[in-house]
């Protein structure tokens, strides 16, 4: 005769394998069932990663266990992230993070000037990273995402001024056949002749071609198009043709990332990837999960790249 707590337990696991499969259909029908959802997506990632360490861990060099940074060298680089710019009399959204005023912008690079710093190349940067050439104890990477018109109308003169450098991360499907007539009340994105008359100052990189959008992708929770590795590889092959980037650099949309991306990303040539999360660049650092500093209207930049740890804190709202 079959004992009572056989038949409960049966019983139970039973119940519980009906909530599990409800909870990964119906993730938004109750609060345990968007955590069963969660939890299963989680472990989703985790085998990925298990099946595929080998090559998310192989790096393109070889770095030195004993690796010490030169005396008289940066032993840290700060990636600094701007989007939007627009004098203060247009600024209508002025806690908006990705959006930071003129005046504040200007005042960021002559305190840069004033203070000897190297703008480094992303290449510099790639080196940097990987062990193979030390960077200037003054060093910072000045970077834009989007690829919007003011950065040509505002930023541009004043670094070229200053002789200094700037990497800008582009969505591809947004880059003009023509350049459209400027008006700072609204929002507009650079031309390819735009692009093709600043290279004095920009080097451009890849922000995806048309994956800059979110979308329900897991347990009906909002994330960036271009966590989809299928659609990723798909939209890269097109960033490389129609709109001419072939770069093997890199800034996830919104920041969001796991580990297929960063998969796609290795599989597709990239060697670096910028994050949102917040943070200094250090030689031996992982190439495809770069940290940036975000930089508002009321940030004192002094005080933020003398920082002796990574500050907290979350990621910023992305424009």
């Amino acid at each position: 005769m079959r004992k009572p707590w056989k038949k409960y337990m049966f019983a139970l696991l039973a119940m519980l394998l009906v909530v599990y499969v409800l909870g990964v259909n119906f993730p938004k029908s109750s609060i345990l069932a968007h955590k069963i959802c969660s939890s299963w997506v989680a472990a989703q990632n985790e085998v990925f990663y298990l099946q595929h360490r080998d090559e998310l861990n192989q790096r393109n060099v070889a770095l030195a266990a004993d690796y010490v940074v030169p005396k008289g060298t940066a032993d840290k680089v700060a990636v600094l992230m701007y989007h939007y710019i627009v004098p203060a009399k247009y600024n209508t959204e002025p806690k908006n993070n990705s959006i930071i005023n003129l005046e504040a912008f200007e005042k960021d690079m002559k305190y840069l000037y004033d203070n000897h710093y190297h703008t480094a190349t992303l290449q510099e940067l790639e080196k940097f990273v990987n062990e193979q050439a030390p960077l200037p104890e003054n060093t910072v990477v000045i970077s834009f995402d989007d690829g919007y018109q003011n950065n040509m109308i505002y930023a541009y003169p004043i670094m070229k001024k200053y002789g200094f450098h700037a990497t800008m991360f582009v969505i591809g499907s947004k880059i003009q056949a023509k350049t459209q007539a400027f008006d700072p009340t609204k929002t507009s994105y650079v031309s390819r002749e735009e692009m093709k008359a600043t290279t004095d100052v920009f080097e451009f990189n890849s922000h995806t071609y048309n994956l800059h959008f979110k979308e329900p992708l897991h347990c009906g929770d909002d994330y960036a198009a271009g966590m989809d590795p299928d659609r990723f590889v798909k939209d890269d092959h097109i960033m490389r043709t129609e709109a001419g980037i072939n770069t093997p650099y890199f800034a996830y949309p919104f920041g969001d990332f796991r580990m297929q991306m960063i998969y796609a990303l290795k599989q597709s040539g990239y060697r670096m990837a910028f994050t949102v999360h917040q943070g200094f660049i250090r030689p031996g650092d992982d190439p495809l999960q770069l940290k940036r500093l975000t930089v508002i209207s009321t940030t004192n930049l002094g005080e933020l790249l003398h920082m002796d740890h990574d500050p907290d804190g979350s990621a910023p709202v992305a424009f």
